[in-house]
């Protein structure tokens, strides 16, 4: 199956799986389209004004700090940089002989499936900066079929790293206390990221059907993103 299917596949399954159910239970004319995995994690409200003029209290949920990074290719990426752009990040690193070949390999199809997209990215970031130099990060990046400017492998200090995805994308990246043969303790989730830095979702990136179902939700996302789309927007009538 090549990724234009994988990508197509993905979509059904978001979009069919729904259809199919709702059809059982209620008539057409209710079944709800399709909507974008809603944000999570809400810190408190503010005060707006909608279409109306009319003041209402909307949520304010929870963004990604900003870090500074470097990358395999020696420049520097700040994670604000990235704001516009719908983004999958996870945590790795390049000597790890568990979960991350299986988290880079399902990140690569991703990468392939949305290559057009230029307003998706993918970032993954080493949880052990010391061994991971530029040139193992090339390396390893390059193993992966990696597109510069799409994918970005990055490093910093690792105390930062481990706060980043503490209180940052609500991860675990820690040191493995029991010294066991991965060095290091992560998480194998990837997480969906928005326009805004709002987390939208977690997905295992050893489990083909989560990685599809994410890609379904980028879909979604991305469509969401565009200029006057609307998945309810009616076509206007002709003169």
């Amino acid at each position: 199956m090549n990724d234009k299917r994988l990508k197509i596949l993905a979509l059904a399954i978001v979009l069919i799986m729904p259809v199919f159910f709702l059809l059982v239970f209620q008539p057409l004319g209710k079944i709800p389209r399709p909507k974008s995995p809603p944000k999570m994690f809400a810190t408190g409200t503010k005060e707006g004004t909608n279409n109306k003029g009319e003041k209402v209290q909307d949520s304010v949920y929870h963004t990604i700090p900003n870090y500074k990074f470097e990358t395999q290719n020696g420049d520097s990426l700040e994670l604000d940089s990235l704001h516009g752009n719908i983004y999958v990040a996870d945590f790795f690193f390049a000597t790890c002989p568990g979960i991350c070949p299986k988290l880079s390999n399902s990140l690569e199809r991703v990468q392939q499936a949305f290559v057009k997209d230029n307003n998706f990215k993918i970032v993954s970031i080493s949880v052990d900066p010391a061994k991971d130099t530029l040139q193992a990060l090339r390396k390893y990046a390059a193993m992966h079929n990696a597109i510069p400017g799409k994918w970005y492998f990055l490093r910093t200090d690792k105390e930062d790293v481990f706060k980043l995805a503490r209180e940052g994308f609500y991860v675990t990246a820690k040191n493995d206390e029991d010294g066991g043969p991965e060095a290091f303790m992560h998480s194998e989730k990837l997480v969906l990221i928005d326009q805004d830095g709002n987390i939208r979702g977690y997905y295992s990136g050893v489990d083909t059907n989560r990685v599809l179902k994410m890609m379904g939700d980028i879909v979604l996302l991305l469509r969401q993103t565009e200029d006057g789309f609307s998945f309810d927007q009616k076509k206007p009538k002709a003169k």
